[in-house]
């Protein structure tokens, strides 16, 4: 009995970051966004609701279901172990949470403007902001303070945290599928308003204290299984890689909206840096040069079943459905990591930890003299 529990805490301790306290500028992360980097903020406000709390969601590192939409890792823990940090905890998460080094606001489903409540997340930017708003209160509250809350942050952590903001994916998804307008539509009346609200979320959290904020723009939507298949293309709307060339217009268009946003800013607020991340270029250049990073399958997802892009969205990842006429459980390729897409919509672990190596590159920052590297001693993952 005695050895067995052994092997279960080792088994359990080789998964867990390394941890390296101490050899960063940056003490801690709070990040703000959706499933891109929801470490479990949906799952524990409505658990049991959502696919990742299902195999094969979590295969490739935890071994099980970790409440993330990847076979593993997000970005968001990829930077945690660069930093040297542990894994960011939900912020709803009531039991096993640790705050020393920062919180998750992330929720699954979220845009950065309110939607109407029966489509995707309510836990929008907007809230997002808020229950930081809260934590940071009760954090240094000073009835709160006269306890030992080994597990909370310091007050100096708020200053010198790296604030990191990865959301508007749903806000493309909720004006295509609700909205029912057009990639030409959605760039005239909906993105200009969504890049202008991630601003005033920075405007808010620079208010608050945060002098370091990282903000990410939206991926090649128009490469992923998900938007290949969902919504109808003519002939003449792929590239040469099989990308349509529509849909990623319009996430151009407004990373190109978020950037103009971000650099007003930079000259309204001092002593701070405001960073736009680029990571549609990081991306798309997977699709488009996979064997540089390995990769074999592009517009196909890894867990998926059905047609070209190996997606069909009424039998997603790990559910049983119809596909072309016979009842599937779908399962998940036998070699995630040879995969850009997981599920049809999300990187796999592999993807996320390319995507993140690049990020730390410094090449993909705007402005370019924002380094990361400079700060910290950037520990391998």
């Amino acid at each position: 009995m005695g050895s067995c529990l052994l092997l279960q805490a080792l088994v359990l301790t080789a998964l867990l970051p390394v941890i390296a306290y101490g050899n960063c500028d940056f003490p801690a992360i709070f990040n703000f966004g959706d499933s891109n980097s929801d470490t479990g903020g949906w799952h524990f406000a409505f658990p049991n609701q959502m696919l990742p709390d299902n195999a094969p969601y979590g295969r490739t590192y935890f071994g099980k279901p970790s409440f993330r939409y990847s076979d593993g890792r997000l970005s968001i823990d990829f930077l945690a172990q660069a930093l040297g940090l542990p894994f960011l905890s939900p912020y709803l998460q009531s039991v096993g949470s640790g705050f020393e080094h920062g919180a998750n606001f992330a929720a699954s489903g979220a845009a950065v403007r309110k939607t109407s409540t029966d489509f995707n997340a309510p836990i929008s930017l907007t809230v997002q902001i808020n229950e930081f708003k809260i934590f940071k209160q009760l954090v240094l509250d000073p009835v709160s303070s006269k306890a030992s809350f080994s597990s909370l942050p310091s007050a100096q952590s708020f200053q010198t945290a790296i604030y990191t903001i990865e959301i508007g994916g749903n806000d493309f998804d909720y004006a295509y599928r609700k909205l029912n307008l057009s990639p030409a539509q959605v760039k005239q009346t909906v993105l200009p308003q969504v890049a202008q609200s991630v601003a005033a979320a920075v405007q808010e959290l620079y208010n608050d204290g945060a002098r370091t904020i990282l903000v990410k723009g939206v991926g090649p939507q128009g490469c992923g299984p998900f938007w290949l298949t969902y919504f109808s293309h003519g002939p003449n709307d792929f590239d040469k890689i099989g990308c349509s060339i529509s849909y990623n217009d319009a996430v151009t268009f407004y990373n190109t909206q978020l950037r103009e946003q971000l650099s007003a800013l930079r000259k309204q607020l001092p002593g701070a840096d405001i960073v736009y991340v680029n990571q549609y270029d990081i991306v798309y250049d997977f699709f488009a040069n996979p064997s540089n990073y390995g990769f074999k399958a592009t517009t196909q997802a890894c867990c998926g079943a059905g047609g070209k892009y190996s997606f069909t969205w009424g039998a997603q990842c790990g559910l049983t459905g119809t596909v072309d006429g016979r009842s599937v459980t779908v399962g998940s390729c036998s070699d995630p990591a040879s995969y850009i897409i997981w599920d049809g919509i999300h990187l796999t672990d592999q993807a996320n930890r390319l995507l993140t190596k690049q990020i730390l590159t410094g090449k993909f920052f705007e402005p370019s003299s924002f380094s990361i590297s400079n700060r910290c001693q950037i520990q391998p993952f």
